[in-house]
């Protein structure tokens, strides 16, 4: 619990005013002079004092940060291939698997649970679904023009291709001439 402290305008018993300090946590302060005892009030102003207790303040800013830390998640895309633990086999939907009847752009996750690998024959569940991570972090892929969603060799491709089509823009307007 924090404890601030501030000053405040002090009516005494006796009819005197004068300038005490008090804390949050009690606003009726006991003065025990020599000749007799005195109760003060203290009219509470703004305070602006300061933290007793700084564990607190660095415990709000380590949660703080680890709030944001935990948001820091990159975004995580499935390719929609799968490469089997037993033999190395990597399914590839543009390709299919002509053996068992599965067409050309069908999604690992859309394969039929009796399918097996066409090398060993391993079972579906013993294959690992191929990710790759997208740059950029997971809350913020909504923004933008779309360039978000892209992996870095994409976005690599999209700013040199466009910077190569200006080169070439640049020089076709110097063959016109």
């Amino acid at each position: 619990m924090q404890t601030l402290r501030g000053q405040g305008t002090c009516v005494h018993r006796v009819g005197l005013t004068a300038k005490c300090a008090f804390t949050a946590r009690r606003n009726v302060i006991t003065v025990r002079p020599t000749f007799r005892d005195l109760r003060v009030r203290a009219e509470e102003e703004p305070m602006t004092g300061e933290i007793e207790n700084p564990e607190s303040e660095i415990a709000r800013k380590k949660a703080e940060a680890d709030r944001l830390r935990a948001a820091e998640k990159f975004m995580v895309v499935g390719t929609g291939e799968a490469e089997c633990k037993g033999c190395g086999y990597t399914y590839v939907p543009k390709n299919g698997d002509p053996e068992y009847p599965i067409s050309p752009g069908v999604p690992f996750q859309k394969l039929p649970e009796d399918w097996q690998c066409p090398v060993c024959g391993a079972e579906k569940r013993l294959f690992q679904s191929k990710q790759m991570e997208v740059a950029g972090f997971a809350e913020n892929q909504g923004y933008g023009l779309g360039t978000n969603g892209m992996t870095g060799e994409q976005k690599s491709l999209l700013i040199f291709g466009s910077l190569a089509a200006l080169f070439f823009l640049l020089l076709l307007g110097y063959t016109m001439n």
